[in-house]
C-alpha cells in the first residue's frame, strides 16, 4: 500500500530550502565579480541559474507557508492566525528595512523639506524598499486571503494576478520599473527612479512563485508518494514550456532587415507586439534562444515585456522560474524522502534560514572589502569559502545552542 508524504517532517523541504539559502550565499558573493561567468550573474535580458535561486527560496516559502498557516488555524481560528501572519510579515519587512537601509540617505540638513522628503519616501516605496525579506513579508500579506482556500481558487489566483501584471506593464509599469516616461509618474511621482526585482507592482508577479509553492505542498499532502512526485515533475514541465513560449515572443522584437521607421514603432511598444512582422518569416524563426542563454544584443532585438526579465519579473520569467522550481523541488523529494539522501549544510541552512540569511549578509559584506570586483578567480574563490565557512560556523553555533530565529 502506497503511504502519503507528511510535509511536515518532510527532509526534502529542509534540504531544498537550505540548498537554496546555500546558493544564495555562493550568488551574492560572485555577482558582482568581474570574472563571474553570467550564469551566475542576475540579468534582466535572459534566465541564470542566478535567477533561478530567489524564485525557489519564495517557492519554499510558499510551502511553508501554508503549511504553517493551516496548523494555526486550527488553534487560533481564522482571525487570530491573520493578524499572526501579519505581524510576522511587517516584522520581515522592518528587519529588511534595518539590514539594507533605505537604499538612499540626506546628506545635510539643508536638503530637508516636505518636497526632499516626499521624494525620499516614494522613491522608498517604488523601489529601494524591496529586497527579498521584504518582498517576502509583504507578499504573504498579499496572499492572506487566499492561503488556507482550495487548490483551484489558488491556481485561479495565480492566473489572475499574472494577467493583472501583464496589463499593468502595458499600462505604465514596463516603463514605470525602468525609470523612463509613464503614465503613473503624473500620480505616483519618483520620476526617472529606477526599480529592481520588480518594485511595487513586482509584488503581484513573485506572490505568484510564493502561490505555487502552496500548490506543490498540496501535492504533497494529498497524494501518494509516487503520484505526488509525478505531479510536481509534471507542473515543472508545464509551467517552463509556458514560460519559453511567452519568451518566443520576444522574437516579434527582432529589428534585422527592419527599417529605421519600423524598428522605433517596435521599440515604442514593448509590451504589445507589431504582428505585422510576422509576414514572410519562417517558423523556426519565432522560437528564441533557450533559457540560460544570452539573447541577441539590444540593437538586433529590442527590450520588450516577454523576455525572461527579473527587473520587472516578466510573465515568461514567473512562468519558466516557477516551473524549474517545480522541477528542481521534485528532484529533492526524489532523493530525500524516497531515497533518503541529503547534505548536512542544506539541513542546517534550510532548518535556519532566517538567521543564516541575516549572517551572510553581515559576512560577505564584511569579506568584500576585500575581495575587489577586479579579483582573479582564486582570490575569489578564497573569499567565497571564506565567507560561506564563517557563515556556517555561526549557524552552526546557533543550532549547538538549539537557537533558531522565526518572527
Amino acid at each position: 500500500m502506497s503511504t502519503e508524504l507528511q510535509p511536515e517532517r518532510l527532509k526534502s523541504l529542509d534540504q531544498f530550502r537550505g540548498y537554496s539559502v546555500a546558493a544564495m550565499f555562493v550568488v551574492n558573493f560572485l555577482g558582482g565579480m568581474t570574472m563571474t561567468h553570467q550564469l551566475l550573474r542576475h540579468n534582466n535580458t535572459h534566465f541564470s541559474y542566478a535567477d533561478s535561486i530567489m524564485p525557489s527560496f519564495l517557492f519554499a516559502c510558499g510551502f511553508s507557508y501554508r503549511l504553517s498557516f493551516l496548523k494555526q488555524l486550527e488553534k487560533l481560528g481564522e482571525t487570530g492566525t491573520g493578524v499572526r501572519f501579519i505581524k510576522r510579515s511587517l516584522g520581515l519587512i522592518l528587519l529588511s528595512m534595518m539590514l539594507y537601509g533605505f537604499n538612499s540617505k540626506i546628506v545635510s540638513w539643508s536638503e530637508i523639506s516636505v518636497e526632499r522628503a516626499t521624494r525620499f519616501v516614494l522613491e522608498w516605496l517604488k523601489a529601494d524598499l524591496w529586497e527579498v525579506l521584504a518582498i517576502i513579508g509583504a507578499i504573504q500579506i498579499v496572499l492572506l486571503p487566499w492561503i488556507a482556500r482550495g487548490t483551484w481558487t489558488r491556481v485561479l489566483v495565480f492566473l489572475v494576478f499574472g494577467l493583472l501584471h501583464a496589463i499593468l506593464s502595458w499600462l505604465f509599469n514596463y516603463e514605470f520599473v525602468y525609470g523612463r516616461p509613464n503614465g503613473m509618474d503624473g500620480f505616483f511621482g519618483a520620476t526617472g527612479k529606477r526599480a529592481w526585482d520588480g518594485g511595487c507592482f513586482g509584488l503581484i508577479a513573485w506572490a505568484q512563485i510564493m502561490l505555487a509553492g502552496t500548490l506543490a505542498f498540496d501535492a504533497l499532502k494529498c497524494f501518494p508518494q509516487r503520484k505526488a512526485i509525478g505531479t510536481l515533475f509534471t507542473m515543472g514541465a508545464v509551467l517552463m514550456l509556458a514560460g519559453y513560449a511567452l519568451l518566443s515572443v520576444a522574437t516579434l522584437y527582432n529589428l534585422e532587415g527592419l527599417s529605421e521607421e519600423q524598428s522605433l514603432k517596435i521599440r515604442s511598444s514593448p509590451v504589445v507586439p507589431d504582428f505585422s512582422v510576422v509576414q514572410g518569416r519562417s517558423w523556426d524563426s519565432f522560437l528564441a534562444e533557450p533559457p540560460f542563454v544570452p539573447p541577441p544584443p539590444p540593437a538586433m532585438r529590442a527590450p520588450s515585456y516577454w523576455a525572461m526579465d527579473k527587473r520587472v519579473v516578466t510573465q515568461s520569467f514567473v512562468l519558466f522560474s516557477t516551473g524549474f522550481a517545480f522541477a528542481l523541488f521534485g528532484c529533492f523529494v526524489v532523493a530525500c524522502d524516497s531515497l533518503g539522501f541529503g547534505l548536512r549544510v542544506f539541513e542546517m541552512f534550510g532548518k535556519n534560514p532566517l538567521a543564516s540569511y541575516i549572517i551572510h549578509h553581515f559576512v560577505t559584506h564584511t569579506l568584500l572589502a576585500v575581495v575587489p570586483k577586479d579579483s582573479p578567480l582564486l582570490w575569489c574563490l578564497i573569499g567565497l569559502a571564506m565567507s560561506f565557512g564563517i557563515t556556517y560556523l555561526f549557524v552552526r553555533f546557533l543550532e549547538s545552542r538549539n537557537l533558531y530565529l522565526r518572527l
